[in-house]
């Protein structure tokens, strides 16, 4: 299993504005945790875009193939480089409406084409079912930092 580094952690994590020389391209990853409710020890993971197939729908497809036990309630936090694009967060709206035993949360390093209408409306409709959005600040890095440095891997 590939283990997300802590270089890659750092330049495509940060939420600067702009990025500095050398210029390099940020990528869309999601890291997530999967914590069951019983204290037992927490699934990590990250993924990133393929061709066609959003970071946050590939988590989807993950998280579906663990065949969680439904009489479980799980806590799962996603750390993403960019927040969900609208299609992304209607997807991730009826997963968790389909899935009561879990609890799902978001924190985005940099929030996408938030001037957008329509990408507004997405952030709006993720917060209005209960699924928390908030862009990371210092405290939310360094727990993803942390995460990261206990093998958040592929």
């Amino acid at each position: 299993m590939a283990l997300l580094t802590a270089e890659t952690f750092s330049l495509q994590f940060n939420n600067k504005r702009r990025v500095s020389k050398p210029y390099y391209r940020r990528k869309a990853l999601l890291c997530y945790q999967l914590t069951p409710q019983n204290g037992s020890t927490p699934t990590r993971g990250y993924l990133k875009n393929k061709k066609k197939h959003h970071a946050e729908i590939r988590f989807i497809n993950k998280i579906e193939s663990m065949g969680l036990d439904k009489t479980q309630c799980y806590q799962v936090t996603c750390y993403l480089t960019w927040s969900p694009c609208p299609s992304c967060a209607r997807e991730l709206v009826d997963f968790i409406k389909a899935h009561d035993h879990l609890n799902l949360r978001i924190f985005a390093s940099r929030l996408y084409y938030h001037w957008l209408p329509h990408y507004q409306e997405g952030l709006l409709l993720l917060c209005g079912s209960q699924v928390p959005v908030k862009v990371m600040g210092l405290p939310d890095s360094r727990d993803t930092c942390a995460g990261l440095l206990h093998g958040y891997s592929v």
